[in-house]
Order: structure tokens, then sequence, then C-alpha cells
């Protein structure tokens, strides 16, 4: 059993080790609970939040674009009903664009010339065109 558990706690870390980490994006609206730690001086932290949250981790040439609108009627008195009014409306919206993978940093950390290496791949992504005569 305990080998059991080991072999599963392997595959667990391989997993998550291995993972690939581009361009990550959460968006999360209503109530969150977030709990992290500093690795520098090792505090731990929790927060308890309510509405909308956008976190992103991204590499180069990414546009993130987020607009939102909240309108709330508080007004509170004889004459209502005692209902308020909440409403939020918003969007997201991301860019990714031509990212360098590690072969083209590669590259150019081995002399080659940048322009040459981005003028490379971009000819490969473009769709083949035949001309005819």
């Amino acid at each position: 059993m305990k080998n059991l558990f080991l072999a599963g706690v392997a595959v667990f870390a391989a997993v998550i080790l291995a993972g690939c980490g581009h361009n990550v994006i959460q968006y999360g609206d209503g109530v969150g609970f977030d709990a992290s730690l500093n690795p520098e001086n090792y505090t731990v932290g929790f927060n308890l939040r309510y509405g909308k949250i956008l976190s992103a981790v991204t590499r180069d040439n990414v546009e993130i674009e987020v607009t939102g609108k909240t309108d709330a009627n508080g007004d509170a008195g004889p004459e209502k009903s005692g209902s308020t009014a909440v409403t939020t409306d918003g969007t997201l919206k991301v860019k990714i664009g031509r990212q360098i993978n590690g072969a083209a940093a590669d590259l150019i950390k081995a002399g080659a010339d940048p322009d040459k290496v981005v003028e490379a791949l971009t000819k490969a992504d473009a769709p083949s065109q035949t001309e005819t005569k």
C-alpha cells in the first residue's frame, strides 16, 4: 500500500512539474478564496473576495482587454420594496500573437541573426502560395 501511495505521489509530481505554463489566464466572478505563500520570507496569505478577478501569466506578444460595468441601486426607503438591484456586465478579449519557442531562442543565443530567425518562422507559418502562368 505504501508503494502504491508513493507511485501516485510520483506520478502527480511528474505531471505538475512537467506541465506547460504558457499563457495561463484565469477569470473568476463571484465569491472566491485564495491562499498564497511568499517564498522570500515564508509568509502565508489568505484572501476572501467577492467580485470579478482576472489573473494572467503570459509570455511575450499577448494583448488582454477587460471591460466591465456595474450598476447598483442601493436606495432603501419606505417607497422601495426592500430589494436592491445589482447588475454586472463585462467582456474579456485575449489576443495571442507570434511567440518565440525555445529552439528559436537557442539559435539567437548561439549567434544567429534575430531578424532572419523571425523571418524563417514567419515563412514557415505562411500558407503556401503557388503561382500559375
